[in-house]
This record gives C-alpha cells, sequence and structure tokens, in this order.
C-alpha cells in the first residue's frame, strides 16, 4: 500500500512539475490578441507597414544630419534631443557613447557645407521572434553650398520595434559613405 501512495505522490509531483514548466514557458509567447511576446509589448497584430516605419526612419536621418549652416550647426546636445523620441532607450544610449550626432556637425564644418537628407527607402529583410524588423536601407543626401552639390547614398541595415504602440529604431548600422574633401564621411 505504502509503495502504490508514493508511486502516486511521484505521478502528481511529476505532473505538476510539467504544468509548472508549459506555464512558464507560455509567459514568452503573444497572447492570443497580440498584446505581449517575451515581455515587450508589440503593435496590434504584430503588423508594421512599410511607409510607417519609412517616415520614422526618414523623420530620425533628417533630425540627424539635416545642417542648414554649416557655419552654425546644431550641437551634439540639440540632435541628441531632436532624435531622442525616434530611439529604444538602449539605442539612444548606444549612440550617445558612440559619440553618433557629434558625426554630421564635424563633417558640415570640415567641408563648409550644407548637409540635407534627400530620400530614404527601407527593404524589410525579416520579422524577428521578438517583434522587430530588419530593413536594409538606402539615405540620399544632398551635400551642397552655393557654388556646387552632389547626391550622397548610403546603405545600412536598420530594426525597428513596437514599444507602447509607437515605432522605435532599435538598431542603425552602416558602414558609412566617403563625403568629397574628406577622409571620411558621415
Amino acid at each position: 500500500m505504502a509503495a502504490i501512495l508514493r508511486k502516486i505522490l511521484y505521478l502528481l509531483f511529476l505532473l505538476v512539475l510539467f504544468l509548472g514548466l508549459v506555464a512558464a514557458c507560455n509567459k514568452a509567447a503573444v497572447n492570443e490578441k497580440g498584446e505581449e511576446k517575451e515581455g515587450k509589448p508589440v503593435k496590434e497584430q504584430n503588423v508594421v507597414n512599410v511607409e510607417e516605419a519609412e517616415k520614422l526612419f526618414k523623420d530620425y536621418s533628417t533630425g540627424l544630419y539635416t545642417i542648414k549652416d554649416p557655419s552654425n550647426p546644431p550641437t551634439f546636445d540639440e540632435i541628441a534631443e531632436n532624435i531622442k523620441e525616434y530611439l529604444s532607450e538602449e539605442q539612444y544610449d548606444a549612440e550617445i557613447a558612440n559619440r553618433k550626432f557629434q558625426i554630421p556637425e564635424l563633417v558640415s564644418n570640415q567641408i563648409n557645407k550644407s548637409i540635407e537628407v534627400q530620400d530614404v527607402k527601407l527593404e524589410e529583410q525579416s520579422k524577428n521572434d521578438d517583434g522587430t524588423i530588419d530593413y536594409l536601407y538606402t539615405t540620399k543626401f544632398k551635400v551642397y553650398d552655393e557654388n556646387e552639390s552632389k547626391i550622397y547614398e548610403k546603405e545600412g541595415e536598420l530594426t525597428i520595434s513596437t514599444t507602447n504602440n509607437e515605432l522605435k529604431i532599435d538598431r542603425d548600422w552602416s558602414g558609412g559613405v566617403k563625403i568629397d574633401g574628406l577622409d571620411g564621411g558621415l
């Protein structure tokens, strides 16, 4: 009788353990309403259209790269404040640490030309399990002064997420683009 009781208790223990594992695994999944995945909110039905993503990225690029007057460019802090709303907190902190917001100012000062974002194009690459979407991008810049104007294209990779029903840039990577008259570029 004691052996049968031990087997029943052992089976109950295994059942409780199994149910606990199943419940823990399901916490990371998106619920039926698409409200949460791995602790990160995702947009309703996890749908982000390319037009929304391109608008976000163009607004971000414009805030980052536009230099109207090379003799009086926006400061690092002004650029950082202008584009903070487009970035996830982690990406914003990474761009601050990498001093990315200083690059357009330095380029504009060295070549004494204005910079303007002309266009951005995104091409979706993948939808990730964590609710983010990866894109390849091309950004067209016009670098100009009163005597000349030239268009440059910069290609890179971008990851966009949705937090609190707002699109945010989680990652922006590119090898840069060489600008005439500089050793480096944007």
